[in-house]
């Protein structure tokens, strides 16, 4: 495992935090974001900002709201940022996510916005920007934003301490100019953004999309290497595709307890002897999953001769309980239910259908074990699922479809691109995949883990934070 030191206080704000507190004792959260970036913090001993704690008016009143993670030896504070219910429906579940998710997406259809969630969405960005202000003693301390809910933050910290260094990461997509007009806030989300010395996107793409927004907008001067200049400030713009941890889910699939584990998963579905086809996705629209059933009931018709030999599993994992995630949950089900009533015998169903969440330990042995992972994403700034199959896929004996609109089919080699769009093409590239000799899955396989292998989730950190390091 590599570790970045930074010469730097490192001062981290996330709208999820990295340990949660249960039964008075705090747990980490699982995720590659988390394991990369704990480390690093624990060596420079900086400052992990997230919501979360007691309910209250944004300040950290209880003692509760200023821990340091366990083990507490040489380690960093994580800094609770307590928030009134009220402001979690507006900031997170008002206009993060009725209306950022759907406009970063080219969902516009989906749009929701009331004036309170830009209210809230304002409210708390500065609230989180007032606690890195608090914690910034010292002058060049680096900070850096994780995602759409702190788009405001950076602007909010730079009026009254631009002696800061300033990043952020944009793990979802940046739509193109034509969609983001949309936005009624848009001039003040963009300039908020600049007010950063480091922008971080997934692609190319979204930082084209990014830079032709700030110039239709705001006429910002700007240069082919992706340096915007505005109101007397600079700031670089640049793509830096996340990965995983590659040797975690190798090393996590690779045990006997992974074999075990999927050993007795097919034996209590009946899936032994059985092709099976994988995939793990939360329950959003914006993961095709539709599409995907759409696809399957084509290929069971087309393909008649994998009917109770092929079995799709798909584990669809709960996400935020509110609209338009639940209204999309029941099609799921719905779609999914009358499928394995068209096509299911005694014995055999075509999806075997999970609605709950699994641990990292043992989605890498569903990984390990699974003859096919699709991913069929209708749009997608990533998608972490297709880099953890192929980490994990240690036995070399799988395939791997890969939507065309997710960020992971970019320059990942030896997987198949697919359309989510192109039912029959996508049924074809199924039964292609479940067909395809053993050494090209092998040779397929092979080049993928050593791109995984290569750029993993720590470089993903290093090369941020070095490229930050040398803005000066």
């Amino acid at each position: 495992m590599r570790k970045r030191t930074l010469k730097e206080k490192l001062i981290i704000v996330t709208n999820r935090e990295p340990y949660t507190l249960r039964k008075g004792s705090l747990e980490k959260t699982v995720g590659g974001l988390v394991s990369a970036l704990d480390p690093i913090m624990r060596a420079s001993k900086g400052v992990w900002i997230a919501s979360g704690g007691s309910e209250g008016k944004g300040k950290a009143t209880d003692k509760r709201d200023r821990v340091p993670p366990p083990p507490e030896e040489s380690s960093y504070i994580m800094r609770r940022i307590p928030l009134t219910h009220r402001d979690v429906e507006g900031y997170y579940h008002g206009y993060s996510n009725r209306f950022l998710w759907p406009l970063c997406h080219i969902t516009p259809e989906r749009i929701f916005l009331k004036k309170s969630y830009w209210k809230s969405y304002k409210k708390v960005n500065a609230i989180f920007a007032e606690a890195v202000i608090q914690e910034a003693k010292k002058k060049g301390t680096v900070v850096w934003f994780q995602d759409y809910h702190l788009a405001l933050a950076a602007g909010c910290v730079r009026k009254k301490r631009p002696d800061l260094k300033l990043a952020i990461f944009w793990h979802i997509p940046w739509p193109p100019y034509d969609v983001f007009r949309a936005c009624p806030n848009r001039q003040e989300i963009l300039e908020a953004m600049l007010a950063n010395d480091l922008i971080g996107f997934q692609l190319d793409s979204f930082k084209a999309n990014f830079m032709r927004c700030v110039y239709q907008e705001l006429g910002a001067s700007m240069t082919r290497d992706g340096y915007i200049i505005y109101k007397g400030h600079t700031t670089k713009v640049k793509s830096f595709p996340i990965s995983v941890d590659y040797d975690w889910f190798e090393k996590t699939a690779s045990t006997k307890r992974s074999e075990n584990f999927f050993k007795r998963f097919k034996k209590e579905r009946n899936l032994e002897g059985k092709l099976i086809g994988l995939g793990v996705d939360r329950l959003d629209y914006t993961k095709g999953i539709i599409k995907c059933i759409d696809a399957l009931e084509f290929f069971f018709k087309k393909y008649p001769r994998f009917r109770g030999r092929f079995t799709f599993v798909q584990v669809a994992v709960p996400t935020r309980k509110a609209e338009p995630f639940l209204s999309y949950m029941e099609r799921v089900r719905g779609k999914v239910d009358a499928l394995n009533a068209k096509y299911e015998t005694e014995d055999w169903i075509p999806i075997e259908y999970i609605e709950s969440k699994f641990g990292h330990k043992d989605l890498a042995a569903l990984y390990r074990g699974a003859d096919l992972a699709l991913i069929s994403s209708v749009y997608d700034g990533m998608n972490l699922v297709a880099k953890e199959y192929v980490a994990s896929q240690v036995d070399l004996k799988g395939a791997l479809l890969v939507s065309e609109f997710a960020g992971a089919a970019e320059g990942m080699p030896g997987v198949e691109k697919i359309n989510p769009y192109d039912t029959e093409g996508l049924a074809d590239a199924i039964k292609a995949a479940l067909t395809k000799k053993s050494a090209e899955k092998r040779e397929c396989l092979i080049k993928a883990r050593e791109f995984i292998k290569e750029n993993d989730i720590y470089k993903w950190v290093d090369s941020f934070l070095l490229e930050l390091e040398e803005l000066g």
